[in-house]
C-alpha cells in the first residue's frame, strides 16, 4: 500500500474515533442530565401523589379494620375517578406482592418484586411496551398490613431525543468524514508527491541515468532528503565516472605495457636472427651480444618496475641519489644506434637530483624514441635540463616534430596513454608517461 494511502486511513480513523468517542459523551452526558432533570421532577411528582393517595385513602381506612385488597381497590377506583387528570401511572401491590390495581399497561411483563424491594428514593427504567417509564417504589403500612405503590413516569420523550441526536451526529459525522477524507486525500497527495519525484528519480538513476537530479524546492525534511540525495546521486555519477576512466586508463595501461616489452623484445629478436643467420665478425657479435644482454636486463627491470606501479608488488620505489649527467649521458649512448641519423644537442646543468635511475631511463628513453619517430624537420633533438626554483629539476626533450593534437594534450599524461592508435601506428609514434613523469625531480 502506497504511504500517502496509509496516512489518508490512518488520518481518517484517528478523526472517526475522536469524533464518535466525543459525540457519544456529549450525548450521553446531555442523556444522563436529562434523566437526572427527569429524576427530580418526578420524585417532586412522586411526594404529592403519595400524600395525595395516602390522605385520600389511607386516612380514610379506620384503625382496627381488616384491610382487604377489595376494600383497596374499592378506595382506588374513587380515588382514580375523582383525580384522574392529575394522577401519573402507578400500581399497588399487597405484601405478598400479588397485584391489586394497575393503570399501567403490561407491567406484569417485568419482574415487579425487583422493583419493590429497592431502595426508598431510588428508581429504575424499564421499557413497557415500548414506551419507557421511571419506576419509584415505596409502601404503606395500614393496621399491620404492607401495601406497596409503583409509581411509573414516561420518560421516553428522553431516549427519543437521544436517538434523534444520535441520528443526527451519525449523519453529521458521515458528511465530516466525506468531506476530510477528501481534504486529506488531496494534502497527502500533494504532500507525498516529493516522495513520488525521489522515488521516480531514484529508478532512473538506479538504472544508469546518473544525470538525473529532483528539483524540489522546499524547506522542510523532504527538502532536505531532495537535496541529499542530489549530492549522493552528483557522488555516484562522479565515482562511475571514476570508475570509467580507470578502465579506460586500465586498458590503455595494457596497451602500453604490450607496447613497452615488445620495444626490447623487438631489438633482441634482431640482434638474434642477425647472429644466427650470419656469420659476424667479433666486434659486431660482441656489440650485437651486449646490446642483446642490455635490453634483457632492461626488459626485466621494466616488467618488475610495472608490477610496482601497477600494486601488484609490495615493495616501494625508492628514491636514490642520481647525477644527472651521467644518466643523460648512459641514455645517449645506449640509444645513439637507434635514433640512428638524428643528431642529438645537450644542455645539461649539472645537478645531483633524488629518483629511481631505471624509471627515469624508461622516460628518457620514450621521449628521445618518440622525437625521433615524430619526424623532426632538421633531424635534431634537444635534450634540456635545467635547475628550477624550490630545488626542482626540469628534463625537456624538444623535437621540431609532427606535434601532439590539440585534443589529446590533456591526456598525455595519463598512464600509457596512446594518441590516437591509427595515427600512431602509420608515424610509429606513441606517446607514455611514467610514474616519476608527473613530477620535478628533487636536487639534492
Amino acid at each position: 500500500m502506497k504511504l500517502w494511502k496509509k496516512f489518508v486511513l490512518f488520518t481518517i480513523t484517528i478523526i472517526s474515533v475522536i469524533l464518535s468517542c466525543s459525540r457519544y459523551y456529549i450525548v450521553k452526558k446531555n442523556f444522563l442530565y436529562s434523566i437526572e432533570n427527569a429524576s427530580n421532577q418526578n420524585t417532586n411528582q412522586l411526594i404529592l401523589e403519595k400524600y395525595m393517595i395516602e390522605t385520600n385513602i389511607v386516612k380514610i381506612i379506620q384503625e382496627g379494620d381488616e384491610v382487604t385488597d377489595e376494600k383497596i381497590l374499592e378506595y382506588l377506583s374513587s380515588l382514580h375517578t375523582n383525580f384522574d387528570n392529575e394522577l401519573q401511572s402507578f400500581a399497588i401491590y399487597n405484601n405478598e406482592y400479588d397485584k391489586i390495581y394497575s393503570n399501567i399497561d403490561d407491567i406484569d411483563s417485568i419482574d415487579i418484586k425487583i422493583i419493590l424491594n429497592q431502595e426508598k428514593n431510588t428508581y429504575c427504567i424499564r421499557k413497557i411496551e415500548n414506551i419507557y417509564y421511571m419506576l419509584f417504589s415505596s409502601y404503606w403500612n395500614i393496621n399491620n398490613k404492607i401495601i406497596y405503590i409503583v409509581n411509573a413516569y414516561d420518560v421516553s420523550a428522553i431516549y427519543e431525543e437521544k436517538n434523534r441526536q444520535m441520528s443526527e451526529i451519525l449523519f453529521t459525522d458521515i458528511i465530516v468524514l466525506v468531506l476530510s477524507s477528501i481534504i486529506i486525500f488531496i494534502f497527502f497527495k500533494y504532500l507525498t508527491k516529493p516522495i513520488s519525484i525521489l522515488n521516480k528519480t531514484s529508478k532512473k538513476v538506479a538504472s544508469g541515468e546518473f544525470k538525473e537530479r529532483v528539483n524540489i524546492q522546499s524547506q522542510d525534511e523532504i527538502g532536505e532528503l531532495a537535496k541529499s540525495f542530489n549530492i549522493m546521486a552528483e557522488q555516484i555519477e562522479n565515482k562511475i565516472n571514476e570508475l570509467n576512466l580507470q578502465v579506460k586508463q586500465k586498458n590503455d595501461f595494457i596497451n602500453g605495457f604490450t607496447h613497452e616489452l615488445k620495444t626490447p623484445m623487438t631489438a633482441i629478436i634482431g640482434y638474434t636472427d642477425l647472429l644466427r643467420l650470419k656469420k659476424c665478425d667479433e666486434e659486431l657479435t660482441q656489440k650485437a651480444i651486449n646490446y642483446i644482454y642490455s635490453e634483457t636486463k632492461r626488459l626485466e627491470s621494466l616488467s618488475f618496475k610495472l608490477m610496482k606501479l601497477m600494486s601488484l608488488s609490495k615493495d616501494e620505489i625508492k628514491m636514490n641519489r642520481i647525477i644527472i649527467t651521467d644518466l643523460i649521458d648512459k641514455v645517449v649512448k645506449v640509444e645513439s644506434d637507434i635514433l640512428d641519423n638524428i643528431k642529438i644537442e645537450m644542455y645539461i646543468e649539472e645537478a645531483a637530483i633524488k629518483g629511481d635511475i631505471e624509471l627515469l631511463d624508461v622516460v628518457i628513453r620514450n621521449l628521445l624514441e618518440n622525437a625521433k619517430k615524430a619526424n623532426p624537420k632538421d633531424n635534431k633533438v634537444i635534450i634540456k635540463g635545467e635547475k628550477l626554483s624550490n630545488k626542482k629539476y626540469r628534463i625537456s626533450i624538444i623535437d621540431k616534430g609532427n606535434g601532439i593534437p590539440k585534443e589529446h594534450i590533456n591526456r598525455v599524461t595519463e598512464d600509457f596513454y596512446m594518441v590516437d592508435k591509427s595515427r600512431s601506428n602509420k608515424n610509429n609514434r606513441n606517446w607514455y608517461r611514467t610514474f616519476f613523469s608527473k613530477k620535478n625531480f628533487i636536487i639534492s
